[in-house]
């Protein structure tokens, strides 16, 4: 929602939402957003790293709602979750994107 992003003078917690687990019903999905406004800066950014809350039971496979991540904890997740495409590129090498996606993956099966 660019409004509620503008408004909130593109923090990134405001911007495009990524979840960081979403291993849900036996599906590991790696979200990732590429995109040419993800900046290395704190408070400024397209990209907000949601992380799951885990529920008051404890079972790490019962999340009841995500925070989004501030600061140097969201810019730690940049190449895993937020990729920041140079215009042009990806239009000059046919693989950029699938090797970033890659580079992402394995970046975080590597630290986790």
């Amino acid at each position: 929602n660019y409004p509620f992003w503008r408004d909130n003078n593109h923090a990134p917690w405001a911007g495009k939402p990524v979840w960081t687990n979403t291993n849900v019903h036996g599906y590991d999905h790696h979200h990732v957003l590429l995109d040419d406004n993800i900046h290395n800066d704190p408070s400024d950014g397209a990209g907000g790293i949601r992380v799951p809350i885990v529920a008051e039971n404890g079972s790490n496979n019962n999340y009841n709602r995500y925070e989004s991540l501030h600061g140097q904890e969201a810019l730690d997740l940049h190449g895993r979750h937020l990729i920041r495409v140079p215009t042009i590129r990806p239009s000059l090498e046919d693989d950029w994107f699938i090797r970033q996606i890659e580079m992402a993956r394995w970046l975080t099966h590597k630290i986790n």
